[in-house]
């Protein structure tokens, strides 16, 4: 007779008293979460009469995969772009809450007199919030569609983001329980790097791979391929310190982004609820009801804390982001409950021995009873509302009001402010190159020879690891540098002397921050001679910080990036597009916006044409000069390099220098022009009634008096000889006299690119100018 494992006969009865229960909890209209840890109750030791699970081993691996599809599957509802669509609003309430609550955790815990760690646990349990519980309670209570939903649903984002990266330093913090506080620091900062330059990594490969091998890929291979893909990162996490759970999220959000997502994730969609139901049937087994009724004053207390803290704190964030009393409150209500993170949370914190082992039984109580409070908060938090409304003082209510006004007010100038543009661009690149040297200094010199000791002649070997990492770091150099004059840099140099010295300081920290850098990969790498040190560093500064072969190689990479992220989205957009519609985006992207030169200011000793200048300044391009209705030697306009043209235009005797009444035509983006035009009018440079633009459609159809030219694509082919080089090497303006306006490879146009950006076969090219002149070209390419 064949003897049948115990997992099969296990997986049976767990399968089926959660099948009953759960149809159940629908019935009553309870979250299928509870019915699925009610079902683990019920198999586990606790209950006599009912036939227990015999192989808790087996069973407690499966739960443990699901954990880690679970995450899979978050990571592959959630993709990077999710942040740039939540809003401030909900970053804001979410920062707030979940750093309140694990403050407000660890109180309470340090209280009840629990160890640090373990308060620290409790607070990462205390802060986020059930997902799934609380779509359920919109849906089921018909709310879905309002206002303050929004809101809530971005809390949700940010808190799952959130959670994924609380759990690894939960982790560190847990495995390093009783080493120095400093040496845990560094230990999550240095897998945090590894974090970012493994997701980087992969964003840039796996995308790619699968986009060449989408043809021979059937849905078996797709899903096999996936699940190693969420395995082998889950692998990996563990391996250099993370959470298995983190590294099936990544794996997840990695494949989010592509146009296969869809269609992995209904693949998978059976296997996460199988092995996801298990993992919560597993979290009921472990309940020990003596546990719970010895420390009911706990479960008490807990559950006050998280209903009362969570609504008080959310409530706090929503107002700090200048929502209105009432959407704070429901949103607050709303949020009043936790759920599967936190059975996740306890359960790291029992298998590294940091948690008592009450706890998990405990905050699953917890979570059961405001999982079924839920529903009570939500259809009352209107009523909430109006009670506070009634109790608090009228001066409260109109503090309230004001801010709300001013947060309206501050997102309509949003935009406006120059120099904290800048600032955030320069912060931005200049901490990428500070990533990168740390990158290339853990990875490259430290880890990569540690791995291969004995296979390879290892001073040779790790001076060579270092100057990979010198190049690498000088691609984020050249980018620094390279953008480091355009728009609002340009724009605040020529607005304000007083801004010249801090522009400038930040110009020369920028190199410093380039030189120390260098420095640092050279000295990691073994090097001791200061002398020769101080040489290299100023030599790779000054020779990688303004290679254009560099820079275009940024340019492609961060290309590849950003396409391989936005796949999927670039696809839905293809897609709704009509061929008319895509071959017209471009120039329904672009506006003109026409000035009468009528204004000066002193720059370098001499009088320069301020509308020139701003309009430079601004990254806009001069397309025509207007004169007695006339068009000033159109041709040499169009081929002359922007350099060149601010030059001729401000000199009085050319026959090119702005004389008082000319139309200036300049191009640029939307918000390139309105950036132009907004500065002109914050310095009287300008009316209101001249502050007006126009579509470059619209404006090419007044005819030749205005701009004799169209807007037209060249598609480069495998055979083109531009293939491989850059835009100004083959140099369309003054070949052709055509304006380069628009970059589109694998599917990512890019406005105005730069003129190292390198093409590539299958690339497409817009221009503005004549094609009559453009023809050589066009059948070139």
């Amino acid at each position: 007779m064949q003897n049948l494992p115990p997992l099969i006969t296990d997986l049976a009865l767990i399968l089926a008293v959660a099948a009953v229960v759960t149809i159940a909890c629908r019935r009553l209209k309870l979250p299928l979460v509870v019915g699925y840890v009610l079902a683990g109750f019920l198999v586990g030791p606790a209950i006599a009469w009912v036939p227990t699970v015999v192989d808790t081993a087996s069973i407690t691996t499966w739960s443990d995969i699901g954990v880690i599809f679970l995450m899979f599957g978050l990571g592959l509802e959630f993709s990077v772009l999710k942040l740039t669509t939540v809003g401030r609003p909900a970053v804001v309430t979410a920062a707030t809450e979940m750093s309140l609550m694990i403050a407000l955790g660890l109180l309470v815990g340090t209280l009840l007199g629990w160890s640090f760690v373990m308060s620290l646990f409790l607070g990462g349990m205390l802060a986020i919030s059930s997902s799934s519980i609380i779509v359920k309670t919109f849906t089921d209570l018909g709310i879905k569609g309002q206002g303050f939903t929004e809101l809530v649903f971005g809390v949700l984002v940010i808190e799952d983001i959130a959670a994924v990266f609380l759990l690894a330093v939960l982790s560190t913090a847990g495995a390093g329980a009783g080493a120095e506080a400093a040496d845990v620091v560094l230990k999550i900062g240095r897998m945090a790097l590894y974090l970012i330059v493994w997701f980087a990594l992969s964003v840039i490969v796996v995308p790619s791979a699968l986009k060449r091998i989408r043809d021979a890929v059937n849905d078996e291979i797709l899903l096999v391929a996936s699940i190693a893909l969420c395995f082998g990162m889950a692998a990996l996490a563990v391996g250099i310190g993370f959470s298995s759970a983190l590294g099936a999220f990544l794996a997840g959000s990695i494949l989010a982004g592509t146009v296969q997502a869809p269609r992995i994730a209904a693949l998978f969609k059976p296997l996460k609820d199988l092995f996801g139901a298990v993992f919560f049937v597993s979290v009921g087994m472990l309940v020990a009801p003596q546990a719970v009724i010895d420390n009911l004053g706990t479960v008490a207390l807990l559950a006050a804390v998280t209903v009362i803290g969570r609504s008080l704190f959310c409530c706090l964030g929503a107002l700090l982001a200048g929502q209105s009393l009432r959407t704070a409150v429901k949103a607050g209500l709303s949020l009043a409950q936790i759920g599967e993170f936190s059975f996740i949370i306890a359960a790291l914190g029992t298998s590294l021995g940091v948690t008592a082992g009450f706890l998990y039984p405990v905050i699953v109580t917890v979570s059961v009873v405001t999982s079924l409070a839920s529903p009570l908060l939500v259809r009352n938090s209107e009523r909430a509302y109006r009670l506070l409304v009634r109790l608090l003082p009228a001066s409260a209510l109109a503090f309230l009001e004001r801010r709300e006004e001013a947060a309206e007010d501050e997102g309509d100038d949003e935009g406006e402010n120059l120099w904290r543009d800048y600032l955030k661009r320069w912060f931005f690149k200049a901490g990428l190159v500070v990533l990168c040297a740390a990158a290339s200094v853990e990875v490259l010199v430290k880890m990569v020879p540690r791995l291969l000791r004995g296979t390879v002649p290892e001073p040779l070997f790790t001076g060579a690891m270092a100057a990979l990492g010198i190049l690498a770091t000088g691609l984020f150099m050249a980018n620094l540098f390279y953008t480091g004059r355009k728009n609002e840099f340009g724009a605040l140099w020529l607005r304000r002397r007083r801004n010249r010295p801090a522009l400038i300081a930040l110009s020369a920290a920028g190199v410093a921050l380039s030189f120390f850098s260098v420095l640092a990969i050279a000295y990691a790498a073994g090097a001791d001679n200061l002398a020769w040190m101080v040489l290299l560093g100023a030599a790779c500064t000054a020779v990688l910080g303004r290679s254009r072969t560099l820079h275009s190689l940024f340019l492609k990479l961060e290309t590849s990036f950003t396409g391989n992220l936005k796949e999927s989205v670039l696809a839905e957009r293809r897609a709704s597009l009509s061929d008319e519609d895509h071959a017209n985006w471009v120039e329904k992207h672009l506006y003109v916006v026409e000035v009468e030169a009528s204004r000066t200011l002193k720059l370098l000793g001499a009088q320069r044409s301020a509308d020139v200048m701003f309009g430079i300044a601004h990254n806009l391009d001069l397309m025509a000069i207007v004169r007695d209705g006339r068009r000033v030697d159109a041709d040499r306009v169009a081929r002359l390099s922007k350099e060149e043209l601010a030059r001729r235009i401000n000199d009085p005797n050319d026959p090119l220098g702005v004389r008082e009444g000319d139309v200036l035509a300049f191009l640029g983006t939307e918000a390139e022009v309105d950036a132009y035009l907004q500065s002109m009018l914050k310095d009287g440079l300008l009316e209101e009634d001249e502050a007006e633009s126009v579509m470059l459609d619209a404006y090419l159809t007044r005819g030749p008096a205005r701009f004799d030219a169209t807007c037209f694509a060249l598609d480069v082919e495998a055979s083109s000889p531009f293939a491989g080089k850059t835009i100004s090497s083959i140099d369309f303006k003054g070949a052709c006299a055509s304006l380069v306006v628009a970059h589109e490879h694998e599917a990512l146009v890019r406005m105005k690119p730069s003129r190292n950006t390198r093409l590539f076969p299958g690339d497409r090219v817009w221009l503005v100018g004549d094609p009559a002149r453009a023809a050589g070209l066009i059948e070139q390419a």
